[in-house]
């Protein structure tokens, strides 16, 4: 295994290539070791893994445009197939989310893990997090409220691009409830008649992410 740890235009990136490397890579988008259960065994299997630490940006269009500089420098340095998987845990999901709907071309399949889709639904008004996304998307409480902006105001366009998608979450979070987040995005799929692999785990909040058997990860991967 070689670990490899730099800046990239001003933010820290983390790059752990497995010595039998198959040239497929999995794209982290926050939490990097987290919850990485299945990241392990699937690097185990000869995926790279990467990290680029854009923090509390929430999926913004900068952050979007720094994600693929970034996507292009590590194809031209390592290698790496043009595709990543794209794994998006909590507010992670907006980086994938919106990564995946403006450079679809440049996406394998993406997981999403009691994603974010929802900026109304979290982070929560007058926290610390509220005020960075506000100054992050150039709005104030009244455009806030005004416009739409969050992942699942995209749906449509983003089912067009017909990019493979896992959804894992429980049905008893509070952080990011299922209802107003990644339930809007299933239950849209399924209204299109659009293929999406969801799995919904009773009785379980925001934490923990991942499944204690990863396997229907991996399969969802692999296939």
């Amino acid at each position: 295994m070689r670990k490899e740890e730099f800046e990239y235009n001003g933010y820290k990136a983390t790059v752990l290539i497995p010595d039998n490397f198959n040239g497929k890579w999995v794209w982290k988008t926050e939490f990097f070791y987290a919850f990485d259960q299945a990241e392990q065994q699937l690097c185990s299997m000869g995926y790279a893994r990467v990290y680029y630490e854009i923090s509390d940006m929430y999926g913004s269009n900068r952050a979007i445009r720094l994600m693929h500089l970034f996507h292009l420098y590590l194809i031209e340095k390592y290698g790496f197939k043009n595709r990543p998987y794209l794994f998006g845990f909590s507010r992670g999901g907006l980086y994938a989310f919106n990564y995946a709907l403006y450079y679809s071309e440049y996406v394998e399949k993406i997981y999403l893990d009691a994603p974010v889709l929802n900026l109304k639904s979290w982070p929560p008004r007058n926290s610390k997090e509220h005020a960075e996304l506000l100054k992050e998307y150039l709005l104030n409480e009244e455009t806030f409220e005004k416009y739409s902006f969050s992942p699942i105001d995209y749906l449509e366009e983003f089912s067009k691009n017909r990019i493979p998608v896992l959804i894992v979450a429980g049905d008893a979070d509070e952080t990011v409830p299922y209802d107003e987040n990644c339930g809007i995005m299933v239950n849209y799929y399924r209204e299109q008649g659009v293929e999406i692999e969801y799995i919904l785990k009773p009785g379980c909040g925001h934490h923990p992410h991942s499944l204690e058997d990863v396997t229907p990860i991996i399969r969802f991967i692999e296939k």
